[in-house]
């Protein structure tokens, strides 16, 4: 591996590091709800580090994109459409 890559991969490291506290960071200082957009924001921009970098996707064309997107969107569609039994599940006393 030449020495461009060897930084180019040390610097995605670092920035996925520098996430990870930043998250640890936000889960001791900030409010509750504040703190859980944050950690899941940052966990997406981590994924999309690690997907594009070190799984070498920014070199592959645009069906990649489609046919990893294609199932996310049914998680989602399935997450709205089944979030209301999980709020609104009467529990037993």
């Amino acid at each position: 591996m030449s020495n461009a890559h060897s930084r180019h991969y040390l610097t995605i490291w670092f920035w996925l590091m520098a996430l990870v506290i930043l998250s640890v960071a936000a889960a001791s200082l900030l409010p509750k709800l504040q703190a859980m957009v944050l950690i899941f924001s940052v966990a997406i921009v981590k994924a999309f580090l690690v997907a594009r970098h070190y799984m070498h996707l920014k070199n592959e064309r645009a069906i990649i994109y489609a046919i990893a997107l294609v199932p996310l969107v049914f998680v989602v569609i399935f997450l709205v459409g089944l979030f209301p039994d999980f709020v609104y599940h009467p529990t037993k006393p």
